[in-house]
């Protein structure tokens, strides 16, 4: 996970809620990556800081697990801007 912060910063997810390496703190809205038990895992946490039990995911390894991450950052930023396009009542770019 070395040099993931660098990642999402460099994607443009850094103004995000996320959670690298710490699955423990309850961050409200959070993405989540890191391991439980030597199992990588994702999931979000919902707006209490409680794990969205949907959303939770083992993967195989590092790779998988990184991969699924920045999946996730990128659809909460394109939720986001959605969100921003209807709160200011334009048509949204496809």
């Amino acid at each position: 996970m070395n040099g993931l912060r660098a990642e999402v910063e460099a994607a443009g997810f850094g103004h995000l809620n996320f959670l690298i390496g710490d699955t423990s703190r309850h961050v409200p809205g959070a993405q989540v990556i890191g391991q439980i038990d030597g199992v990588w895992v994702t999931f979000l946490r919902d707006e209490r800081g409680l794990v969205e039990e949907l959303t939770l995911v083992e993967h195989p390894d590092e790779h998988s697990a990184v991969t699924e991450f920045m999946s996730q950052l990128q659809n909460a930023a394109r939720l986001e801007e959605l969100r921003a396009v209807l709160d200011a009542g334009l048509e949204p770019d496809d």
